[in-house]
């Protein structure tokens, strides 16, 4: 039994001794990380989800005929024979005009594998000698007149595909600790609503850095999904510590250079905080900071070039990664495609325990994969620890 006191009662004592003073905790319980999915977000403001209706989803990819050739070794300046780098003579048809470095127009008389008959200087430039290497484009045909139709030469497509991964995460409570009342509200909603982030985060995660398998060596067949950063093999510039704004310059160029409309190409960059701190420096007035977040839930900031427009978004959990945390995407808004298994985007299943169970049980679930075509038209930019003028 707790002794009688003397003197004025205040609250060191209600809240010490006793610990009887009711707590002034927020309505609201604090997140750290609230949100670390803007690919996830963009592609959800994009409207570019769409249904797989297997676990493994194909598509087919095509392009132009290359536009030039190079040859293999050296031609004299009176040479007819010109053999072409392996495998670049079915980019050639009879009749065809090559223009090399120097202008002279070289017309295609005859073609044997990579080995090319050819008559110099149809124009008014001179014939010379060439070196391994050296390069020529291919002008289309120079037909006689009256002549039959040239030989049809065609690029053939490539099919690609990705998986389908299965992401599940549990909420779990005992039934007297989700009946029972705490500050911040319900718990179980709170931990629901704390799980949606994680669950979204992993996602993200997978989408940006997974590497695709299927293995079918279990009982049952386990998938992973394949991530932006094992699709884009081309556009990969390593910096190597310090970025400069020329060289950033130079990686816009490779970027930009391929894109699937005929419009003002306008691409995404998901930035490291490094990144963002390096485009603060080099271009205040060149960023633009717009707000969309009914559409995309981020706050983007758009940097113009003479090579397109790049929407640019922070990615804090880029940050977390002492590799990933140097690293920059920039991604094609019309070829990346976010894929779920028909009836299986993500969807909270509630109270799933067995009967007998005094618990409640719910469990977030999402089959899904990323859809990216045509790695050229995107990018990655890695290892930037800081930034220079």
């Amino acid at each position: 039994m707790a002794e009688p006191q003397t003197g004025i009662r205040g609250v060191k004592y209600a809240a010490g001794t006793e610990d009887s003073l009711v707590r002034d905790v927020a309505a609201r319980i604090a997140l750290l990380q609230p949100d670390d999915a803007p690919l996830l977000a963009f592609i959800n403001g994009l409207k570019s989800k769409s249904v797989a209706h297997n676990p493994k989803f194909e598509w087919f990819e095509d392009e132009l005929i290359p536009n030039s050739c190079t040859i293999a070794g050296t031609e004299a300046g009176g040479s007819t024979d010109f053999a072409l780098t392996s495998g670049q003579g079915v980019r050639i048809k009879v009749n065809d005009l090559l223009i090399s470095n120097t202008g002279e127009a070289i017309l295609v008389t005859a073609i044997s594998t990579d080995a090319l008959t050819v008559k110099r200087s149809m124009g008014g430039v001179a014939a010379t000698a060439y070196i391994a290497l050296d390069e020529f484009v291919i002008a289309g045909t120079a037909m006689l007149e009256g002549a039959n139709a040239p030989t049809s030469v065609w690029q053939g497509k490539v099919s690609k595909n990705n998986f389908i991964q299965i992401f599940r995460d549990i909420v779990e409570l005992t039934v007297t600790q989700a009946n029972s009342e705490s500050y911040g509200g319900n718990d179980r909603t709170f931990q629901r609503m704390k799980k949606a982030m994680e669950h979204k985060r992993q996602i993200e995660q997978a989408f940006l850095f997974g590497d695709g398998f299927e293995d079918t060596s279990g009982a049952q067949t386990r998938r992973g999904t394949t991530g932006v950063l094992n699709f884009v093999t081309t556009n990969v510039t390593d910096f190597g510590g310090v970025i400069t704004e020329g060289e950033f310059e130079a990686f816009m160029r490779t970027v930009f250079r391929y894109h699937p409309t005929v419009s003002a190409p306008e691409k995404w960059f998901l930035c490291s905080p490094i990144l963002i701190s390096a485009l603060n420096f080099w271009a205040k007035n060149a960023l633009q900071v717009t707000q969309d977040v009914k559409t995309f839930g981020v706050r983007i900031t758009k940097y113009r070039s003479g090579h397109g427009d790049l929407n640019i978004t922070r990615h804090w959990l880029l940050e977390d990664f002492t590799e990933f945390k140097q690293y920059g995407f920039v991604l094609d808004p019309e070829n990346i495609k976010y894929r779920f298994l028909q009836n299986l985007d993500t969807k909270l299943h509630t109270d799933i325990q067995q009967k007998q169970e005094e618990v409640h049980r719910d469990e977030y679930r999402t089959h899904a994969g990323l859809m990216l075509l045509q790695e050229r038209t995107h990018g990655v930019a890695k290892g930037v620890t800081g930034f220079a003028a």
